[in-house]
């Protein structure tokens, strides 16, 4: 403000204009330029220079916090700019921007200064932090989520933003006319911005409000309560719709997998499952649910009148700039329709090998296997357990220009640049089987299948195999040597399966440790026999690592995961490689016990062997092994 009145007083003096005059000359001249900079239009000035857009792309920043290296993306923004005419340069000189007080911020906030940028911005962790309303309401939920930036911190006039993107000139001014504060900016990430967002209201309160401004009449029946709000439920601004887009966008911030919506007989029972354990939300009144039922359904092209058969549909939503896809599913129940919202979040992407936990012997068998030339790698598991995430990572690895990639999946849950994917869809026709042949005649080089069900499609990935393609694909198998007998109970003959065949990968999913509140634990003793018995059959190598780590870990609870203990999950898994011996036992039809104990003498980690050293290295709980690799 004081260098925008010296200005008004040089020019006052120079045109013997009164202030006044002048102050309105340029306000006028600033909402003409502010104008043509909304349309797109620059604005020249001759013999001065240029206003124009400066459209900044996604960039990165690589970070230093806590001693872990992160690359952070800032989002693409749109920022006003000014190019000074070459004439006047000379004459400018370059003055540094005025800095706001440097302030201490709360202990209890950890920050980093950035690793490769001259820059005074700080990096800031919040996931875990609780913000004073009085703080939140400095700034107004409409422009936190506007700007992605939300305040955290005040000490006397200076208040501490947290943003996306720093250099974002529109929300940082923005924000500061609101407050009336001398901001200081931090960076932070997205999943952090989400946490201190979901702080300016709770879902609880907000559905609570939803359902009593709502203004749903006593009538007799479901069927009649249907017909009611069928048409009216298709507006934006109806109760039921705002309740079902709190609580889409809540089970993307949670991280949920899944939303499940329950009707029981007194109310609609609302649970989120997180890192693979259902949870309860929330539960909505019973009047609600003709309501909600059915607007699920309109936004997922659904038959409203149909409540006595399943059906399926989809939705697709846009949050914090990034596209959301729910896979509905819903299933009459006698208390009504129960609808499952599968959430596949596309800003995600794939994951590495490093990411999803395969590491050690594990990481180079899969390496090995899947830079052959041609055969067939399998995955299996229950449902859930990641096996199409893993699927995903493989193809990213061998994705190249050179290599036609072509995929069929029921449905496409990531989408993958370079990579030709394609949908199944049995309403028409388009299986897994037909869909596999004509993928065959599109030149591929890799082929990914999402399921093998049937013997007609094993048949065809099995010839696919032989004939020179990378085959991908995964059954529903407990462990990886049940791969092999699935395969003869479907009808493929031995010779073909021990031809086809490269490697067979068994996972699970299980619950990582928070890092925040991770301590040492005393482990059962009846788990200690277990645990030796398991290490004392790793491979050497592997065997003597273990032996030197003694420690194991738990959660103990914090704020950042829930009181739970855990945050996050990460895979185990054991890889079997088809070995001569395993080849045999094959044509030979063994059991799984046999050629388990085959893969065994050839080196294989078994999943919970991969478990106990994922354990001994802190990253999960020996409770958690159990969990989930019990049979």
């Amino acid at each position: 403000m004081a260098v925008t009145n010296d200005i008004i007083k040089k020019i006052s003096q120079k045109t013997s204009m009164p202030t006044f005059k002048v102050r309105a000359y340029l306000r006028g001249a600033t909402d003409v330029i502010g104008a043509a900079l909304q349309e797109g239009e620059k604005v020249e000035l001759p013999e001065l220079g240029t206003f124009k857009l400066l459209r900044l792309p996604i960039r990165k920043v690589e970070t230093n916090f806590g001693g872990k290296k992160q690359v952070l993306k800032l989002a693409a923004t749109t920022t006003p700019d000014f190019d000074i005419s070459e004439t006047l340069k000379p004459l400018v000189r370059s003055t540094p921007p005025s800095q706001a007080p440097q302030q201490p911020v709360e202990d209890n906030f950890r920050i980093s200064p950035l690793h490769n940028r001259e820059s005074s911005v700080q990096f800031i962790e919040l996931n875990g932090k609780v913000i004073p309303k009085t703080i939140l309401a400095l700034v107004p939920e409409n422009l936190a989520k506007k700007y992605q930036a939300v305040p955290f911190a005040l000490e006397e006039k200076v208040l501490s933003i947290a943003m996306t993107d720093p250099e974002n000139e529109e929300a940082f001014n923005a924000i500061r006319k609101t407050s009336g504060k001398i901001l200081k900016p931090f960076l932070t990430t997205q999943e952090d911005i989400n946490y201190i967002l979901d702080q300016y209201s709770a879902l609880q309160s907000e559905l609570n409000e939803l359902v009593e401004n709502s203004e749903t009449d006593d009538i007799s029946t479901i069927e009649e309560q249907e017909e009611k709000v069928s048409d009216e439920d298709i507006t934006e601004t109806s109760p039921a719709a705002k309740i079902v887009s709190s609580l889409l966008k809540r089970g993307v911030r949670e991280k949920a997998s899944d939303i499940h919506i329950e009707p029981s007989e007194d109310d609609v029972q609302v649970r989120f499952r997180v890192d693979g354990v259902l949870r309860k939300v929330l539960a909505l009144p019973k009047e609600v649910q003709p309501a909600l039922i059915s607007r699920i359904k309109i936004l997922s092209n659904l038959k409203i009148d149909e409540t006595r058969l399943p059906q399926d549909g989809r939705i697709q939503i846009l949050l914090d700039a990034n596209k959301i896809d729910f896979r509905i599913s819903t299933i009459p129940t006698v208390n009504g329709e129960k609808i499952v919202a599968r959430i596949l979040d596309h800003s995600k992407g794939t994951l590495t090998f490093d990411q999803l936990g395969v590491r050690g012997r594990s990481l180079t068998v899969l390496q090995e296997n899947i830079k052959k030339a041609h055969g067939m790698t399998l995955v299996t598991g229950p449902t859930g357990s990641g096996k199409s995430t893993t699927l995903y990572a493989i193809v990213s690895q061998i994705k190249d220009d050179g290599v036609n990639i072509v995929t069929m999946e029921d449905p496409v849950e990531y989408r993958m640049p370079g990579v030709n994917q394609s949908q199944v869809n049995s309403k028409i026709g388009f299986t897994f089987t037909s869909g596999l042949r004509s993928i065959l005649r599109q030149d591929p080089d890799v082929v990914m299948v999402g399921e093998i069900r049937d013997k007609e499609t094993a048949d065809i990935s099995i010839n696919a195999a032989l004939t020179g393609h990378i085959v991908l694909s995964s059954l529903h198998t407990n462990d990886s040597a049940g791969a092999l007998p699935r395969l003869l109970d479907m009808g493929i003959e031995p010779f073909l399966i021990t031809s086809s065949t490269n490697a067979i990968i068994a996972q699970r999913l299980c619950r990582k440790i928070c890092e925040k509140c991770r301590q040492e634990d005393m482990v059962k003793p009846e788990d200690v026999e277990l645990i030796k018995k398991e290490i004392e059959s790793l491979p050497e190598l592997e065997r003597g690592e273990a032996s030197k780590k003694k420690a194991f870990y738990k959660g103990a609870g914090c704020a950042a995961c829930g009181k739970t203990g855990y945050k996050g999950r990460i895979g185990i898994f054991e890889i079997l490689t088809v070995t001569e011996g395993v080849k045999t036992l094959t044509l030979k039809r063994a059991s799984n016990s046999d050629i388990l104990a085959q893969a065994k003498q050839d080196g294989l980690i078994t999943m919970r062997q991969d478990g106990i050293l994922k354990a001994l290295d802190g990253l999960t709980t020996i409770e958690e092994i159990w969990r989930v690799t019990k049979e």
